[in-house]
């Protein structure tokens, strides 16, 4: 079906750009029966008036290029099949050697839509063949020449009919691909809807602590994903970056979302990475799936955080003091190995401390390479509040084809334990969670 879908294309091109080589061609002939001797020139104001028809055609195609003027543009190639006989008749009469320029009207008519037009080619393919005799082509020199003519036009018209029964196939499963297109983008879109819907809206309600997050897909549906949810006496937040991108990744993403909150009633954050890990290796192993997680539990009362590092090795833990530490990972990603395991360490946010999490799309916002985390670290010094930090790569992240899943968590500990102090955005009605699409 190549053949037929490139006549669809033809036939959705403009009027003009199908004319341009019919016209190009036809002053080709012109001037090789001008320079050729061996060409013979029977009627110079055949010629003539050819050239004309086809001058007065391409200005057609140039008007007939609006929407509301469109169905009037069959007028062009009809007046190709003249022009044509014209030439024939300028150039040798019936045994011209420009017949075969008819092969382009021809197309032009027959991939459109409807039987009718494979009529109009024969039509017009007569009236080229006919043209030279009209205009005194000398039978007697050749009496088998008007039923050669009758033959050729013949030949054409089946030409005619076999063109215009592929381009209507191709156009019927041109249709059918683009109605599948369609549904399929449809779906696609409901499944970034709803993969938006699973992070979280607002930021996580704990006295004396501030969070903040965005997620930027590089296509539709990402692997990425962060959350945050009450646990008894805190939180419990995590960000996790599923191998590969798409939809078939954003459903790990999702799955692994869900089976980490399922794990909120135990203390230790590596309940939920073996619960993980397990489901990537029993329910999901056919998928060859893994992904890198950071997953944290925070005690509000003092700070304390317990965190489990999969892989993931792209947090940092900021200091109110002006420094920063790299909280780096020597545990495999969950899933690449199903007798990996994990464990818990332990730290303390001070007043004015702050973990940032991101994923390795934030690296390529820069250089790509580990050397990007100080451009990050140096982000984070100069944020005054987690929503900071994730406007800053939201920022550099919008707008941008980037070819990897853009993901930020920040989570700080206010040095003031008030609500503005906690929402510094509460003020003009910013929500500190952001969560965005590409």
């Amino acid at each position: 079906m190549t053949a037929a879908r490139v006549l669809v294309g033809l036939d959705e091109l403009s009027p003009l750009r199908k004319q341009v080589p019919f016209a190009a061609l036809f002053v080709a002939a012109a001037l090789m029966s001008m320079a050729i001797p061996t060409v013979v020139i029977t009627s110079p104001v055949s010629l003539m008036a050819g050239l004309v028809l086809v001058a007065v055609a391409t200005v057609l195609a140039v008007v007939f290029h609006g929407p509301r003027l469109l169905r009037f543009a069959t007028i062009v190639p009809a007046l190709d099949f003249v022009a044509a006989g014209f030439l024939r008749h300028g150039t040798g009469e019936s045994h011209s050697i420009y017949s075969s320029l008819l092969l382009l009207p021809v197309l032009w008519f027959a991939s459109r839509p409807g039987r009718r037009y494979v009529l109009y080619s024969v039509l017009g393919t007569i009236v080229t063949v006919l043209i030279p005799f009209a205009l005194g082509a000398h039978l007697e020199n050749n009496p088998n020449e008007l039923a050669r003519g009758i033959f050729s036009a013949t030949v054409f018209a089946v030409g005619a009919a076999v063109v215009n029964e592929l381009a209507a196939r191709a156009r019927l499963r041109l249709g059918s691909a683009r109605a599948e297109a369609a549904a399929a983008s449809e779906e696609l879109s409901r499944a970034a809807q709803i993969q938006k819907f699973l992070l979280p809206k607002e930021a996580a309600i704990l006295d004396g602590y501030e969070t903040a997050g965005a997620c930027i897909p590089s296509k539709a549906v990402g692997g990425d994903f962060f959350d945050w949810y009450a646990i008894d006496g805190g939180l419990g937040f995590t960000l996790g970056d599923v191998m590969g991108k798409g939809a078939g990744a954003g459903m790990i993403a999702a799955t692994t979302r869900a089976v980490i909150r399922s794990a909120r009633n135990s203390d230790d954050p590596v309940k939920a990475l073996d619960l993980t890990s397990d489901c990537l290796a029993t329910e999901l192993s056919e998928a060859a799936a893994f992904a890198t997680l950071f997953h944290a539990r925070l005690r509000a009362s003092d700070g304390r955080v317990l965190f489990s590092d999969a892989g993931h090795g792209l947090s940092l833990l900021i200091r109110g003091t002006g420094t920063w530490e790299r909280l780096t990972s020597h545990e495999l990603p969950v899933g690449l190995m199903p007798e990996a395991t994990w464990t818990s360490r332990e730290i303390r946010l001070a007043p004015g401390d702050m973990i940032v999490s991101f994923s390795d799309g934030v690296l390529d916002l820069y250089d790509g390479t580990l050397a990007a985390i100080d451009e990050v670290a140096a982000l984070a010094l100069n944020a005054d509040c987690a929503q900071d930090i994730v406007d800053a790569v939201h920022k550099m992240a919008s707008g941008n084809s980037n070819p990897d899943d853009v993901t930020v968590l920040a989570v700080r500990r206010s040095e003031l334990n008030t609500a503005v102090a906690r929402n510094p955005g509460l003020e003009d009605g910013r929500a500190l969670s952001s969560v965005s699409e590409a």
